[in-house]
Order: C-alpha cells, then sequence, then structure tokens
C-alpha cells in the first residue's frame, strides 16, 4: 500500500472522530448560550424591580408579591395586567373588555379637554362636546381607562419579549443536548467500525 493510501486510509478513519468532537463542542457550546440568555434575561427582569400583583384585595394567585424574574413569573404578571385592563375597560363599555387599539381617543395629551367635536351619538355620555370643552365624568373615566389600556398593552409586550428570550433559550439548551447526544454516538460508533474493518 502507498504512502498516500495508507495516510487517505487513516484520515477516512479519523474523520467519525473529528466530526464527533466537533458535535459535541457545537452542543456545549450551544447549551452555554441557551444558559447566559436564560440567565441574563433572569437578571434583566429582576433589574425592573416588578411585583407580581394580585387580581383584587382578596383575590392573591399563587404567584401574586413575587418578584418577576423568571418565565413563571413573568406570565403570572401578564396574565394579572391583562386582568386589570379587561376590567377596566369593562366599566366604561357596557361590561364588554376592550383592547388598547378597540378604545378611540377623545381628548387631549392632558386628558383634560376634548381633542375634537364629539356628536352626542359618538360621545361617551351621550352629549355633544366642542373641541377644548372639559371632559365629561364619563369621558374622563372613558379616558383614564384607555390610559390604563395603554399601559397595560405596553407592559404585556415587554413581558412576552422576555417570555420568548426564556422560550428561545431553552430551545437551544435541548437541541444543544441532542447534538451532544449525536456527537457521543458518533464517538461510540468509531471502534466498532474500526473492529469490522480490522476483522474483514
Amino acid at each position: 500500500m502507498s504512502t498516500s493510501s495508507a495516510s487517505a486510509t487513516k484520515q477516512a478513519k479519523n474523520l467519525p472522530g473529528i466530526l464527533a468532537l466537533v458535535t459535541i463542542i457545537l452542543g456545549i457550546v450551544m447549551i452555554v448560550a441557551g444558559i447566559a440568555v436564560y440567565i441574563g434575561t433572569c437578571a434583566q427582569l429582576k433589574a425592573q424591580n416588578i411585583t407580581v400583583a394580585p387580581r383584587t384585595a382578596t383575590d392573591h394567585q399563587r404567584d401574586a408579591g413575587k418578584q418577576v424574574a423568571g418565565p413563571f413569573t413573568a406570565l403570572a404578571q401578564i396574565q394579572v395586567v391583562g386582568f386589570h385592563v379587561s376590567e377596566a375597560t369593562a366599566a366604561v363599555n357596557n361590561g364588554v373588555p376592550l383592547k388598547f387599539g378597540q378604545m378611540k381617543q377623545i381628548a387631549t395629551s392632558n386628558g383634560v379637554t376634548y381633542n375634537a367635536d364629539v356628536t352626542a351619538a359618538t360621545s361617551t355620555d351621550g352629549q355633544t362636546h366642542n373641541a377644548g370643552d372639559p371632559l365629561s365624568a364619563a369621558d374622563a373615566k372613558y379616558y383614564n381607562a384607555r390610559w390604563t389600556a395603554q399601559q397595560g398593552a405596553w407592559t404585556q409586550a415587554s413581558l412576552i419579549v422576555s417570555e420568548l428570550a426564556f422560550g428561545i433559550a431553552v430551545l437551544v439548551m435541548g437541541i444543544g443536548i441532542v447534538v451532544i447526544i449525536v456527537g457521543l454516538a458518533l464517538k461510540t460508533s468509531q471502534p466498532k467500525a474500526e473492529l469490522e474493518a480490522a476483522k474483514e
């Protein structure tokens, strides 16, 4: 057998081992990256000093009072915010909850006066109002509910991004574990292949 043939055969025999090593290293890197993202997201949530709020004074869910610092407490806060937004908007819409995007802007940015002329058919209190007039009690309540819905939408969106980060981190770690298993399978299959080749 020539030197070049022997070298090629040796390289072919080493290929599964090299692939196994690269695969295992890749899996480890993925797990470390997933852990880093998970820990980083937890740290960012803790830095916000958010505490899971109770639904009501008498209805305290399991995570009420805990600091939002992980996927479960973040999810609990998302649900609580949604509950409070539904309560606030339903109070000004005949018991039917509204999303922020469904609520019309009726007031100026200071929330004190109307931003445009309002007819009796479109006003909350059934009366006609001119731009610049002070908000009626009913429309002031509607404005406050819309503000609550806006803040709730922003809070929920921010927390949902954190939930996605946690999910991606766990997914990457899971894929990393699978990749390591594949690498170990390649590594353990190499001696068997060499033994069978030697028998031949």
